[in-house]
């Protein structure tokens, strides 16, 4: 998928950003293997349509006045007390060349080990780093939980299920993605052991030591 985005190229910098962001723009800047860095700005709801739709991992046909390059977005900075994008960065890419991209992981299904026992679904990975070529970029991986049907299963990062094109850097394929933890009241059970009778042996050790 390859979504389109218009920008213009931007003379305010730095704390004059500012500026720009109170018009309804977003600071931005584009980068790359043998490119000049080049300072942006974009319309703030054509950016944010794109990002939803798109997200980090797409590519985006970027037209920067009368130039047109291929891009994924690869930061994005967001203030969560206002709700608003801050700033924006590009990768700008070559089709014939292999890129790196974090990928959210998308859980889908009920384990019956949830549904049936009361565990509870553990993430242990949220997403992961990949390494191919453009085309090959995917927007999401997702990841059924559903075939965890005791507590001793696990999904790992070798079961993510990938094309032979994508590889995975930055994980083992023996790293846990997701688990299911038993109830916290029973593996208290398990923790806690029968007491032994301290009290009686110590009677009956008592008792032997008043006869003799």
């Amino acid at each position: 998928m390859t979504l389109k985005l218009k920008a213009n190229l931007r003379t305010l910098v730095g704390k004059k950003a500012q500026i720009t962001r109170t018009e309804g723009k977003i600071p931005a800047v584009v980068y790359g293997s043998g490119v000049e860095n080049k300072n942006l700005e974009l319309d703030y709801n054509a950016f944010d349509k794109v990002f939803k739709e798109g997200g980090e991992s797409t590519i985006v046909d970027l037209n920067i006045g009368d130039e047109a390059v291929k891009v994924v977005i690869s930061d994005v900075q967001y203030d969560p007390v206002k709700g608003v994008y801050r700033h924006v960065d590009f990768h700008q890419i070559k089709m014939d060349e292999a890129i790196t991209a974090n990928v959210e992981l998308t859980f889908i299904g009920e384990p019956r080990t949830v549904k049936e026992s009361g565990g509870v679904l553990v993430h242990n990975i949220s997403e992961i780093e990949i390494k191919c070529l453009p085309s090959d970029l995917v927007g999401g991986i997702e990841v059924d939980v559903s075939k965890l049907d005791t507590f001793e299963d696990v999904i790992t990062v070798a079961d993510l299920i990938l094309s032979d094109k994508i590889e995975i850097i930055g994980h083992e394929p023996t790293d846990v993605v997701a688990m299911v933890s038993k109830p916290r009241a029973e593996e208290l059970e398990a923790v806690i052991e029968p007491e032994t009778p301290v009290v009686e042996d110590s009677k009956a050790e008592n008792k032997e030591s008043a006869t003799k």
